[in-house]
């Protein structure tokens, strides 16, 4: 059975018993008409689904915020109506609006539910909306679009430009393991995992609760280094790679080792990518792997003393790999969809609302605030930007961007590889790292 069928399934009752309840969190009449609200003279209504958390220090979480704040002083006569979400349940919760045919006209959506969504007309391509404003579209850096590409159709507009996999670390910790600059290759990389962790210190803070952090942040770009960035086109394309092909289960056996060594803390699966950073605050950890959307909140976040401390770098070379050893993956990831319900004033006023959130404005607040948007930023404040900013652009300047992996597999496949990933880190793990391989090979050929 299909996660699409799936879901409906699921959704036959979840839908209708949150009808007053459950679905009106995204804005209550979700599909809605353009009705007055609590009394008001609102002509148009908009429902808006995010992740976009009013307490984060994230960059783009921040500057989504104060656009959405400003677009509702500027437009008195739209009704914006808005759910925010944490991540994990974002990601559920608009496959289950999708299933029911209750999406909000304006989401957030993964590159990997867009061909789900876009063939099930839930979503419309924006193609059109792109080509009618040229100056908007010449904006956007041309790769940000590469996620979300279904054939000919563009099925969102992207809002962030991001690494996932890079390393924060304490350079302090390093010297006192015997390391005075990052290590080169992944020899040495494991070496310093040891001697870190002979000095008392977890050598990687991690938390993967939610599943996708050991995905985004170490697998697509181990992956790589070992795989290669062709065989990642073959999976996708389905042109003959497999998931037991030796490289790939060689990546996988790379973080097996990790694990095996105490390279992670032991609550590995309890903790989330925030408490993560928490550990590193601390100084109880060395490092940290996570995207570059992490730079904003570290520089507002980290204790002097640790800030002062943290470089970046990424995964070193593997030896005899088939990736390149300057590669990251990276993209676009999330987008912002429209509901393909939106028609006349309704869709014109999305659309306004979407080019305030994705234009050069909101890539120059990212920038000012260490994050890279889906446009390019040209006029902003380098002096207030964050101190890692520049290290960061540095390392995305040196480095080939390379696909995330679950930002371009099926939904199916990102779950088993998910799980298997949270399963193969958890300490004592019996699972084989050619068994997770064959598990993921096993959800893939049933979603060719």
């Amino acid at each position: 059975m299909s996660l699409w069928t799936a879901v409906r399934l699921f959704c036959l009752w979840l839908v209708f018993a949150s009808a007053l309840a459950g679905c009106a969190d995204a804005g209550g009449d979700i599909g809605g008409a353009d009705a007055a609200v609590d009394g008001t003279d609102k002509s148009i209504r908009l429902t808006l689904t995010d992740s976009w958390t009013t307490t984060s220090t994230t960059a783009v979480d921040i500057v989504h915020r104060q656009l959405i704040e400003r677009f509702q002083q500027d437009n008195p006569d739209i009704d914006l109506s808005e759910d925010i979400l944490d991540n994990a349940s974002l990601k559920t919760k608009i496959k289950t609006l999708a299933a029911g045919n209750v999406l909000p006209d304006v989401f957030m959506m993964l590159g990997s539910d867009a061909k789900m969504f876009l063939d099930n007309k839930r979503i419309m391509p924006v193609n059109g909306l792109l080509a009618a404003d040229p100056a908007w579209m010449r904006g956007f850096r041309p790769d940000s679009f590469d996620d979300f590409r279904i054939g000919d159709a563009i099925t969102g507009i992207p809002m962030q430009m991001t690494a996932t996999s890079i390393v924060y670390y304490n350079a302090d910790i390093f010297r006192k393991a015997g390391y005075d600059s990052f290590p080169s290759t992944w020899d040495g990389f494991v070496d310093a995992v040891r001697k870190i962790k002979a000095l008392g210190i977890t050598p990687i803070a991690m938390g993967n609760k939610d599943q996708w952090v050991a995905g985004s942040c170490l697998l697509s770009t181990l992956g790589d280094r070992f795989a290669g960035t062709d065989w990642f086109g073959s999976i996708v394309a389905h042109g003959g790679a497999k998931f037991t092909d030796k490289p790939f289960v060689d990546a996988l056996a790379a973080i097996k080792e990790l694990a095996d060594l105490g390279a992670f803390n032991g609550d590995i699966n309890k903790l989330d990518n925030i408490q993560q950073r928490t550990l590193y605050y601390v100084g109880s950890a060395a490092m940290f792997l996570e995207g570059g959307w992490a730079v904003s909140s570290v520089a507002a976040d980290a204790p002097k003393p640790i800030l002062d401390q943290t470089r970046l770098a990424l995964l070193p070379a593997v030896k005899g790999g088939r990736g390149a050893a300057d590669a990251v993956s990276g993209g676009s990831g999330w987008a912002i969809a429209l509901n393909a319900n939106l028609s006349g004033e309704k869709l014109a006023a999305a659309v306004k609302f979407v080019k305030l959130l994705t234009g050069t404005e909101a890539a120059n607040m990212a920038a000012e605030r260490g994050d890279i948007s889906g446009s390019y930023a040209s006029d902003y404040d380098k002096s207030v930007s964050p101190a890692l900013f520049d290290p960061y652009l540095t390392l995305l300047n040196g480095a080939e961007m390379t696909p995330v992996y679950d930002a371009r597999l099926s939904p199916e496949v990102v779950q088993t590889m998910d799980r298997g990933l949270q399963e193969l880190l958890t300490p004592g793990s019996k699972l084989s790292p050619l068994r997770l391989a064959q598990q993921i090979q096993e959800s893939y050929s049933v979603s060719d």
